[in-house]
Protein backbone atom coordinates (compact mmCIF):
# COMPACT_ATOMS: atom_id res chain seq x y z
CA UNK A 1 0.00 0.00 0.00
CA UNK A 2 1.14 3.53 -0.74
CA UNK A 3 0.70 6.38 1.74
CA UNK A 4 1.29 10.02 0.83
CA UNK A 5 2.60 12.02 3.82
CA UNK A 6 2.16 15.79 3.47
CA UNK A 7 4.04 18.04 5.90
CA UNK A 8 6.44 20.96 5.54
CA UNK A 9 8.85 19.77 8.25
CA UNK A 10 11.39 17.24 6.90
CA UNK A 11 12.28 15.84 10.34
CA UNK A 12 8.63 15.21 11.18
CA UNK A 13 8.03 13.55 7.80
CA UNK A 14 10.99 11.26 8.32
CA UNK A 15 9.82 10.39 11.83
CA UNK A 16 6.31 9.47 10.69
CA UNK A 17 7.67 7.60 7.67
CA UNK A 18 9.89 5.57 9.99
CA UNK A 19 6.91 4.69 12.20
CA UNK A 20 4.88 3.58 9.18
CA UNK A 21 7.68 1.54 7.67
CA UNK A 22 8.34 -0.14 11.02
CA UNK A 23 4.70 -1.12 11.50
CA UNK A 24 5.15 -4.60 10.10
CA UNK A 25 2.83 -3.80 7.22
CA UNK A 26 3.90 -3.40 3.62
CA UNK A 27 3.67 0.39 3.44
CA UNK A 28 5.40 2.50 0.82
CA UNK A 29 5.59 6.08 2.11
CA UNK A 30 5.67 8.94 -0.39
CA UNK A 31 6.34 12.48 0.81
CA UNK A 32 5.10 15.95 -0.19
CA UNK A 33 6.18 19.32 1.22
CA UNK A 34 2.80 21.07 0.88
CA UNK A 35 -0.66 20.75 -0.61
CA UNK A 36 0.32 21.78 -4.11
CA UNK A 37 3.10 19.21 -4.18
CA UNK A 38 0.68 16.56 -2.87
CA UNK A 39 -2.00 17.28 -5.47
CA UNK A 40 0.59 17.24 -8.22
CA UNK A 41 1.80 13.81 -7.13
CA UNK A 42 -1.74 12.48 -6.90
CA UNK A 43 -2.52 13.73 -10.40
CA UNK A 44 0.39 11.74 -11.81
CA UNK A 45 -0.32 8.47 -10.00
CA UNK A 46 -3.45 6.54 -9.10
CA UNK A 47 -1.89 3.99 -6.75
CA UNK A 48 -1.95 6.05 -3.51
CA UNK A 49 -4.21 4.42 -0.90
CA UNK A 50 -4.37 7.18 1.75
CA UNK A 51 -3.09 10.65 2.61
CA UNK A 52 -1.64 11.83 5.94
CA UNK A 53 -1.94 15.60 5.98
CA UNK A 54 -0.68 18.37 8.25
CA UNK A 55 -3.14 21.27 8.65
CA UNK A 56 -0.67 24.12 9.08
CA UNK A 57 1.96 24.35 6.36
CA UNK A 58 3.76 26.91 4.27
CA UNK A 59 2.58 27.05 0.68
CA UNK A 60 -0.83 25.49 0.09
CA UNK A 61 -2.15 24.85 3.60
CA UNK A 62 -4.05 21.87 4.93
CA UNK A 63 -7.66 23.08 4.84
CA UNK A 64 -7.37 24.21 1.22
CA UNK A 65 -5.70 20.91 0.36
CA UNK A 66 -8.49 18.96 2.04
CA UNK A 67 -11.13 20.77 0.01
CA UNK A 68 -9.23 20.11 -3.22
CA UNK A 69 -8.79 16.46 -2.30
CA UNK A 70 -12.52 16.11 -1.70
CA UNK A 71 -13.25 17.56 -5.15
CA UNK A 72 -10.53 15.81 -7.14
CA UNK A 73 -10.11 12.51 -5.24
CA UNK A 74 -13.36 11.99 -3.27
CA UNK A 75 -12.68 8.31 -2.58
CA UNK A 76 -9.15 8.79 -1.25
CA UNK A 77 -9.14 8.64 2.59
CA UNK A 78 -7.30 11.45 4.35
CA UNK A 79 -6.13 11.44 7.98
CA UNK A 80 -5.18 14.83 9.41
CA UNK A 81 -2.08 15.07 11.60
CA UNK A 82 -2.07 18.29 13.58
CA UNK A 83 -0.40 19.94 16.55
CA UNK A 84 -3.77 21.54 17.33
CA UNK A 85 -6.04 19.86 19.85
CA UNK A 86 -8.85 22.39 19.47
CA UNK A 87 -12.27 20.76 18.88
CA UNK A 88 -13.07 23.53 16.40
CA UNK A 89 -10.17 22.38 14.21
CA UNK A 90 -11.44 18.79 14.41
CA UNK A 91 -14.89 19.83 13.19
CA UNK A 92 -13.49 21.98 10.40
CA UNK A 93 -11.21 19.19 9.18
CA UNK A 94 -14.02 16.64 9.11
CA UNK A 95 -16.34 19.08 7.33
CA UNK A 96 -13.59 19.76 4.77
CA UNK A 97 -13.37 16.06 3.92
CA UNK A 98 -10.96 14.40 6.36
CA UNK A 99 -11.90 10.94 7.56
CA UNK A 100 -9.87 11.23 10.72
CA UNK A 101 -7.97 13.61 12.98
CA UNK A 102 -4.89 12.53 14.92
CA UNK A 103 -2.93 14.95 17.16
CA UNK A 104 0.82 14.96 16.62
CA UNK A 105 1.18 14.27 20.34
CA UNK A 106 -0.40 10.81 19.86
CA UNK A 107 1.49 7.57 20.43
CA UNK A 108 2.75 5.92 17.21
CA UNK A 109 0.43 2.97 17.85
CA UNK A 110 -2.50 5.39 17.89
CA UNK A 111 -1.46 6.83 14.54
CA UNK A 112 -1.29 3.35 13.01
CA UNK A 113 -4.68 2.42 14.45
CA UNK A 114 -6.21 5.65 13.15
CA UNK A 115 -4.76 5.04 9.69
CA UNK A 116 -6.15 1.51 9.57
CA UNK A 117 -9.55 2.80 10.64
CA UNK A 118 -9.85 5.53 8.00
CA UNK A 119 -8.59 3.16 5.30
CA UNK A 120 -11.39 0.78 6.24
CA UNK A 121 -13.92 3.52 5.54
CA UNK A 122 -14.54 4.64 9.11
CA UNK A 123 -13.97 7.95 10.91
CA UNK A 124 -11.30 8.40 13.57
CA UNK A 125 -11.39 11.13 16.23
CA UNK A 126 -9.51 10.74 19.55
CA UNK A 127 -12.03 10.04 22.34
CA UNK A 128 -11.15 13.05 24.51
CA UNK A 129 -11.51 15.37 21.52
CA UNK A 130 -14.70 13.69 20.38
CA UNK A 131 -16.30 14.40 23.74
CA UNK A 132 -15.28 18.04 23.59
CA UNK A 133 -16.49 18.37 20.01
CA UNK A 134 -19.82 16.80 20.95
CA UNK A 135 -20.27 19.29 23.77
CA UNK A 136 -19.49 22.20 21.46
CA UNK A 137 -21.81 20.86 18.77
CA UNK A 138 -24.80 21.38 21.03
CA UNK A 139 -24.68 25.00 19.84
CA UNK A 140 -25.94 25.16 16.24
CA UNK A 141 -23.40 26.07 13.58
CA UNK A 142 -23.72 27.32 10.03
CA UNK A 143 -21.77 25.92 7.03
CA UNK A 144 -18.87 28.30 7.69
CA UNK A 145 -18.34 26.75 11.14
CA UNK A 146 -19.44 29.94 12.93
CA UNK A 147 -21.86 29.65 15.84
CA UNK A 148 -24.77 32.11 16.10
CA UNK A 149 -22.89 34.03 18.81
CA UNK A 150 -19.80 34.25 16.62
CA UNK A 151 -21.98 35.57 13.80
CA UNK A 152 -23.17 38.29 16.21
CA UNK A 153 -19.56 39.18 17.01
CA UNK A 154 -18.72 39.19 13.31
CA UNK A 155 -21.51 41.69 12.64
CA UNK A 156 -20.05 43.98 15.29
CA UNK A 157 -16.57 43.54 13.82
CA UNK A 158 -17.97 44.66 10.50
CA UNK A 159 -18.94 47.94 12.14
CA UNK A 160 -15.34 48.53 13.18
CA UNK A 161 -15.94 48.03 16.91
CA UNK A 162 -13.20 47.09 19.38
CA UNK A 163 -13.43 44.03 21.62
CA UNK A 164 -14.47 46.25 24.52
CA UNK A 165 -17.23 47.87 22.45
CA UNK A 166 -18.45 44.48 21.22
CA UNK A 167 -18.52 43.14 24.78
CA UNK A 168 -20.62 46.11 25.87
CA UNK A 169 -22.99 45.81 22.90
CA UNK A 170 -23.54 42.06 23.27
CA UNK A 171 -23.46 41.85 27.06
CA UNK A 172 -20.46 39.56 27.42
CA UNK A 173 -16.99 39.73 28.89
CA UNK A 174 -14.16 41.12 26.82
CA UNK A 175 -12.13 37.89 27.10
CA UNK A 176 -15.13 35.97 25.72
CA UNK A 177 -15.25 38.31 22.76
CA UNK A 178 -11.53 37.76 22.21
CA UNK A 179 -12.12 33.99 22.10
CA UNK A 180 -14.93 34.40 19.56
CA UNK A 181 -12.76 36.67 17.41
CA UNK A 182 -9.99 34.04 17.37
CA UNK A 183 -12.51 31.38 16.34
CA UNK A 184 -13.81 33.64 13.57
CA UNK A 185 -10.27 34.09 12.24
CA UNK A 186 -9.80 30.29 12.14
CA UNK A 187 -13.13 29.68 10.41
CA UNK A 188 -12.49 32.34 7.78
CA UNK A 189 -8.80 31.37 7.43
CA UNK A 190 -7.56 34.91 8.13
CA UNK A 191 -5.09 36.46 10.57
CA UNK A 192 -6.45 39.94 11.32
CA UNK A 193 -9.66 41.97 11.49
CA UNK A 194 -9.50 43.65 8.10
CA UNK A 195 -9.06 40.29 6.40
CA UNK A 196 -11.96 38.87 8.43
CA UNK A 197 -14.25 41.72 7.40
CA UNK A 198 -13.26 41.42 3.73
CA UNK A 199 -13.74 37.64 3.77
CA UNK A 200 -17.09 37.93 5.54
CA UNK A 201 -18.35 40.52 3.06
CA UNK A 202 -17.21 38.43 0.10
CA UNK A 203 -19.08 35.44 1.54
CA UNK A 204 -22.20 37.51 2.18
CA UNK A 205 -21.99 37.03 5.94
CA UNK A 206 -22.10 40.77 6.61
CA UNK A 207 -23.19 43.73 4.51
Amino acid sequence: MKILLVDDHPMFREGVASVLRGSGEALDVLQAVDGQDALGQLDSRADVNAVLLDLRMDGMAGMATLEQLRRQHPDLPCLVLSSSEEPEDVRRALRAGARGYCPKSSHPATLLAALRLVMSGQIYVPPFMALAAEALSQEPVDPTGLTPRQRDVLQELGQGKSNKEIARALGMQEKTVKGHVSAIFRCLNVVHRLQAIDAARSAGLIS
